[in-house]
């Protein structure tokens, strides 16, 4: 039975792994560099990540919130909870990440897989399932399909903090309670 791996040599990779990718981007970044960085060997990141892209999709997984949200019989309450675990508490920093992995993927396709695959797909998973949930309990509009209703409201945060815009607590209530105006079925 393999010993449980250390969460201080994680908090060690995932610094060092965030540090060398704004200092020297993914190109420039190396698992030895990273090792190095992080004062482990090498094994312990193979043992944790299968190659480099999948070292900073994970590092990138980690720095955001888990996305469950129960059931809570409450469409409206459990979209309002998505987005206060799923969104970024810093607009502008996971936006220049994310662009950052964006301006690789020419010359790394693997790095924005490895992202799509371990970040991005799973998280608008939960958010479709939510749309979903809310159209199937007849609380949100079915004339617009769910992965519109979920797009509808990514986009805009992703605008605001291209745009250098705040993205905090209280332009995501003024947001949200817009999308939700736009999405929800209009009692007949």
């Amino acid at each position: 039975m393999p010993r449980p791996l250390d969460p201080t040599v994680n908090r060690a990779l995932e610094a060092a792994t965030l540090a060398l990718l704004g200092e020297q981007g993914f190109a420039g970044m190396t698992v030895e560099g990273v090792a190095a960085r992080a004062g482990v060997g090498k094994p312990a990141i193979y043992r944790r990540y299968a190659d480099k892209a999948a070292l900073v999709a994970g590092v990138v997984a980690a720095q955001l919130p888990q996305l469950e949200v129960p059931d809570l019989g409450d469409t409206r309450a459990e979209l309002w909870q998505a987005v206060e675990r799923g969104f970024p508490a810093d607009g502008a920093a996971y936006v220049a990440l994310i662009g950052g992995l964006m301006a690789e993927q020419s010359r790394h396709p693997e790095l924005i897989a490895a992202f799509r695959h371990s970040v991005l797909l799973p998280r608008r998973a939960v958010g479709l399932a939510l749309v979903e949930r809310g159209q199937a309990r007849g609380d949100l509009r079915t004339d617009i399909a769910a992965v519109a209703a979920l797009d509808l409201f990514a986009g805009p945060f992703l605008a605001r903090a291209f745009a250098g815009e705040d993205t905090g607590a209280s332009w995501r209530q003024e947001a949200f309670a817009a999308w939700w105006t736009l999405v929800r079925k209009q009692p007949t």
